[in-house]
Parts: C-alpha cells; sequence; structure tokens
C-alpha cells in the first residue's frame, strides 16, 4: 500500500506534492485535535464526575476524597508510564527533532504517540500544567510518516514538522493565524511567503476539521470592556511588575524541563508531588488543571490573600511537577499567571482589578515566557473573545514586555549571583 503510494507520488510535481502534504498534514492534526477533546472530557469525567465544557469550574461539587483519589491514582500511573517510556528510547520535544535529523530515524513513534496523549490524561486527572505540548508534538509526529510518503525533502520534512505543531494548536484553541504566528516565532522557521501561506493553510484546514467537534467559544467569561487612552499609564507599571517575574518563571521552568527527573527516581518524586497538590487541593482546587480555573476565579474576583497565595503556588506547582518528571506547557499556566499579577499590582495601587488591567497583565507574561509577542496577543484575543479594539493596546504591551525580557536576558545575572554566594562563603 505505502510502496503504491510512493510510486503514485513520485509522478507528481514536486510543489504540488508539498501542497498535499500541507493539506494532509491539515487534516491529520485536526483529527488528532477531535481525539484529544474527546480523550481529555473522558479523563475529566472519570476523575470528577463530569467535565469542564459542562461545568463552570471542574472541581466544583466534587468531594476532597475524590479529589485526593484521582490525583493519587495520576500520580502513581504517571510516574510509571514516564518512567518506562524512557527506559530504553528517548523522548523527543518537536525542536530537537528539527535540529537533529537522526532523530528522525531513532523517533520510536508509538511511544512518542503515548508519551503525548498521556499529558492529556494526565490534565484531565488534575495536573497544574498546560494541555498545549500534547496537540502540538501529535501534529509533528504525523508529519515524518506524511513528508516520507509525500516524497519530500528533508528540509521540507522538518518545515512540514513545523506545521503540524502549528496545525496541533490551532485545532484545540481554534486559533489558526496565531498558530501560524506561533510556528514563525517559537520555532525558528525563515519566514517567507511561501512558507506563510503553507503554514496558514495547515492551520486554517485544521481549525476546520476540528471545529466540527471543538467549539470556537471563548474560554473565559469575562464583562463588557471599554478599552480607552486613560488606562495606559497603567501600562509601564505591568511592565515594571510582572516582567522580570515572567522572566524569571520561564528560566526557571526551561531549567526544570532541561533537568527533569527521568531515571527510576521519578517512581518517587511524581507521586510525591501529586500528594502534596492532595493537601493544596483541600485549599485551593482551583490550582488543578491547566490555570483555567484559577484565570476565571480571579476575573470573577478574588480578595488579595487568596489571589497572592495562587500566584505564589501555580507557579511553584508547575515548576516542581515539571522538575519531578511530568510532561506538559506553560501557555495557559502563564496566561493564568499574568491575570494574577496583573490583580496583584491593581490591589496594591488601590485600584479595581478590572477585564482589561488583567488582560494587559496576561499578554505581558505570556509574551515573555513564549517569546512571542505576535503569539501572545493573538491567543489572549482567541481565549477571551475580544475584539479588535483591543489590538493595538495588547499588541503594544506585548513588544514593550518582550523587548523588556531581552534586555534582562542580557544582564550577567549568573555571574552576579556567582560572586554573591562566593563572597559570603568567604565571609
Amino acid at each position: 500500500m505505502l510502496i503504491e503510494l510512493r510510486r503514485i507520488f513520485r509522478k507528481i510535481p514536486y510543489n504540488l506534492r508539498l501542497f498535499i502534504a500541507v493539506i494532509l498534514q491539515g487534516i491529520v492534526s485536526g483529527l488528532s485535535g477531535i481525539f484529544l477533546h474527546y480523550l481529555l472530557e473522558m479523563a475529566e469525567w472519570l476523575a470528577f464526575g463530569h467535565s469542564e465544557h459542562h461545568n463552570g469550574f471542574l472541581t466544583d461539587g466534587v468531594s476532597s476524597s475524590r479529589i485526593g483519589l484521582s490525583l493519587i491514582i495520576v500520580g502513581l500511573s504517571s510516574s510509571l508510564v514516564w518512567y518506562f517510556l524512557q527506559k530504553r528510547s528517548k523522548i523527543y520535544s518537536i525542536k530537537a527533532q528539527m535540529k537533529d535529523e537522526t532523530s528522525q530515524y531513532k523517533l520510536h513513534f508509538l511511544k512518542q504517540l503515548f508519551h503525548s496523549i498521556w499529558q492529556i490524561i494526565a490534565v484531565g486527572g488534575g495536573a497544574p500544567i498546560g494541555k498545549e505540548a500534547a496537540p502540538r508534538e501529535i501534529g509533528a509526529l504525523f508529519a515524518g510518516p506524511i513528508g516520507k510518503i509525500c516524497i519530500l525533502s528533508m528540509k521540507d520534512r522538518i518545515f512540514l514538522l513545523a506545521c503540524g505543531a502549528g496545525a496541533g494548536l490551532s485545532a484545540v484553541y481554534q486559533v489558526p493565524l496565531t498558530s501560524a504566528f506561533f510556528v514563525f516565532e517559537t520555532l525558528g522557521i525563515t519566514l517567507s511567503i511561501k512558507r506563510f501561506v503553507l503554514v496558514g493553510l495547515t492551520t486554517y484546514v485544521s481549525t476546520y476539521i476540528a471545529g466540527l467537534v471543538i467549539s470556537d467559544h471563548a474560554l473565559y467569561q469575562l464583562p463588557a470592556i471599554t478599552w480607552s487612552l486613560k488606562e495606559v499609564w497603567i501600562v509601564p507599571l505591568l511592565l515594571l511588575f510582572l516582567t522580570p517575574l515572567a522572566w524569571l518563571f520561564g528560566r526557571l521552568s526551561k531549567k526544570v524541563s532541561s533537568n527533569k527527573i527521568k531515571d527510576q527516581r521519578i517512581l518517587l518524586t511524581l507521586p510525591s508531588v501529586f500528594l502534596f497538590l492532595v493537601g493544596l487541593a483541600s485549599y485551593f482546587p482551583h490550582l488543578l488543571g491547566n490555570g483555567r480555573m484559577m484565570a476565571q476565579e480571579i476575573i470573577n474576583g478574588s480578595d488579595g490573600k487568596t489571589v497572592l497565595l495562587m500566584f505564589f503556588l501555580k507557579a511553584v506547582v508547575v515548576l516542581i511537577i515539571l522538575w519531578a518528571g511530568a510532561y506538559g506547557g506553560t501557555l495557559t499556566p502563564s496566561f493564568a499567571l499574568g491575570m494574577a499579577g496583573a490583580a496583584l499590582l491593581a490591589m496594591i495601587l488601590g485600584l479595581d482589578s478590572q477585564s482589561s488591567i488583567l488582560l494587559l497583565g496576561s499578554v505581558c507574561f505570556l509574551s515573555v515566557t513564549l517569546r512571542a509577542p505576535w503569539s501572545a496577543t493573538g491567543l489572549v484575543i482567541g481565549f477571551t473573545g475580544l475584539g479588535l479594539d483591543s489590538l493595538p493596546y495588547l499588541l503594544v504591551t506585548a513588544f514593550l514586555a518582550y523587548g523588556f525580557a531581552k534586555v534582562l536576558d542580557r544582564f550577567p545575572w549568573a555571574s552576579i549571583l556567582c560572586k554573591m554566594s562566593k563572597n559570603k562563603v568567604v565571609r
């Protein structure tokens, strides 16, 4: 069957083969998004008795004992799954697959696929990390077979892999244009008109296919927002307050992800972190999941003490669960952390936590952690269903935060910390 397909494709002009590959990639990514959507709902139903899509807050009305039992089961099973998946073979990230051509031959398709699927199950069971990594990984994973069938060059197979990552993101969040920007901003693909059209084609096909099942309605319920230039004065304060925190969180998340526990210690560390979550969930159940519950609680209005604790604890649990061996994204947690940070600043200044301030905080935080101002702006608009009148305010904030983060990158923090530690030792 595959041999016959390859014979057919050899007779087709190369550019047409690339076009067909892009369409196929969009279709497969869209279907994968539908599968992951149902899988997440099933995991949530098993863990909490209802789905996030049918209930305002996933943990509302669920007993502490059921939440605790679900977290313990997810923690134990996740430690076993990720231990055995990595025991004899390596799990490749999307960027690793794009940089190392040999990884295309070493990649174990079924193990990589199950690894991505398990991320969705873990998030559905309450793991406090983002779900966006899994659809991107699965979209990229299918790029390999599609590229081989269509007999593409290695360069275009890597490009198709990036298309798959963007299409996966687009499928689950219904943000095709934003996902196209995401590919070029975060995956290092060189921008050209041809490539932008092909990436956009993939993301729009994926969005259309997944949209047959997945709703394109806003993920967060916001009151009506009126943007005004009178609110611009708070942007510099948000940048000064939030950008260093987002920069630190981004640095730490990359550090713990690159040094995550993968050997037999994961059998102890990951269940221990989930046991810690059981204790936290009895007081702050909205810390669980990908950050949607936390963000919505802040939008609905929370007191200063609760917001401060949620901001600190959400950052901590995301970092320690990634260090302990779990896999997942930081996109939606960053969105929630940005809102919490903005709410804190508003309370410090004696202001009401207006939705516009919260959204400026979220785009600031996202822009820094993603290092993608265009994508951050598009995601905030897509998540909340904002109109185009919000675009100038969000985009300017995103680019200013991105520029500030690049300044922080150039500052010799590491050497200063080393000198400080040496001075303490000498004393």
